[in-house]
């Protein structure tokens, strides 16, 4: 078994965890000192704000808050649990009860999805895919969908809802990602050839008017909604004969094939595609026990699975480097070790992430974070 380092965050990242103090919130105030040190090593913090008096652990608001395992033990759950293993084949492995996994994978799914509405705001993004993929809740009589929005450039995940396959699902998933984007109204969208991506993409995509009313009687026109020059939409329908592609059909639903076709250069394909999202439907199999495609796996509870869905992106979000982001070097440098050759690429995730995306990102997940909740 992998030896695991348990690092404690630097006292000026973390502030006072008290509602009514002025500095509530704050890091770097200066303000919070240890109170003392528990549990076993490493120790645990004890902390108590200057300013308000207020005393709390270190690991308040956090994934491991009230955690009765040790420490090493909660983070190795919670790394299965992200690499695809059941509740019970993880309290196999790590030797703990099962509904110890299902509380740390409640509140782990819990405060990633917290960390993402808190760092997922404002986003300047240009160009957006949109899938769903089936997955079960207790059955395969209750499907219950994942549907997101991914920046198919930096392999971001804007937005994730889950739910049965109808019109709420995506209209959730749409004022989601809209309400996360610094301009939607500047956005190229690629989604599959589901109806509801067209009647509701001008709603939110789409700026609102009301018509003037003709005469001074009647009602006054609905509000209609018009698609600016800098926003498009694209739906890719692929048609299938048995498990063959027999046909796919481009449809360019709303917006101008103009905007697409700069949405095309910028993202280097030739035609309008989801392969971004596609890929991302994959590795969000892999690492959620309950999305494996074609077996009877599923989630026993709908909130297990909902959150199993959450710490699966978090990690994917905030945790993992995207081997497939690459920069070229200007000279070839380093080996593989199955080849004497010199890479010409490095991975662009360490160095160059994505000149539009790095700017919202916190200083603390860039390099060398790993799947550390704490």
């Amino acid at each position: 078994m992998n030896t695991i380092l348990i690092t404690r965050p630097p006292l000026e990242s973390l502030a006072c965890v008290n509602p009514e103090c002025e500095l509530y919130g704050q890091t770097g105030a200066d303000n919070l000192v240890v109170r003392k040190t528990y549990g076993p090593p490493p120790q645990i913090r004890y902390l108590r704000c200057r300013n308000c008096r207020e005393e709390f652990s270190e690991r308040r608001n956090t994934a491991l808050w009230n955690c009765k395992i040790p420490e090493k033990k909660a983070v190795l759950v919670c790394e299965h649990l992200s690499e695809g293993s059941s509740i019970k084949g993880t309290a196999r492995l790590v030797r703990v009860d099962p509904e110890t996994v299902r509380r740390l994978n409640k509140r782990s799914g819990q405060h990633g999805q917290q960390y993402h509405a808190e760092k997922a705001q404002a986003l300047p993004l240009e160009n957006l895919q949109g899938d769903e993929r089936h997955g079960f809740a207790g059955g395969k009589e209750q499907p219950v969908w994942e549907a997101e929005l991914l920046d198919p450039e930096s392999k971001f995940v804007v937005s994730h809802v889950q739910g049965p396959r109808d019109e709420d699902l995506i209209r959730r998933l749409l004022k989601d990602g809209t309400a996360r984007l610094e301009n939607p109204h500047a956005v190229a969208l690629f989604t599959d050839g589901d109806a509801k991506y067209a009647s509701l993409f001008p709603e939110f995509f789409g700026r609102a008017y009301r018509p003037a009313r003709q005469g001074d009687q009647g009602r006054r026109p609905s509000v209609r909604y018009r698609i600016p020059r800098t926003a498009a939409h694209v739906q890719i329908s692929k048609h299938r004969q048995g498990a063959r592609l027999k046909e796919l059909e481009i449809r360019y639903t709303h917006g101008s094939q103009k905007r697409i076709q700069r949405a095309l250069a910028e993202l280097g394909y030739q035609v309008p595609n989801t392969s971004a999202i596609e890929r991302r439907n994959g590795t969000a199999r892999a690492m959620s026990k309950a999305q494996v495609r074609k077996t009877l796996a599923f989630a026993k509870r709908e909130d297990e699975k909902l959150r199993l869905g959450w710490w699966a992106l978090t990690v994917y979000n905030w945790c993992r480097p995207h081997r497939s982001l690459r920069e070229r070097l200007s000279q070839p440098a380093g080996k593989k070790s199955t080849s004497s050759a010199l890479q010409p690429w490095r991975s662009a995730w360490q160095i160059q992430l994505c000149a539009r995306v790095r700017s919202f990102l916190p200083q603390g997940i860039l390099p060398g974070v790993g799947d550390d909740l704490t």
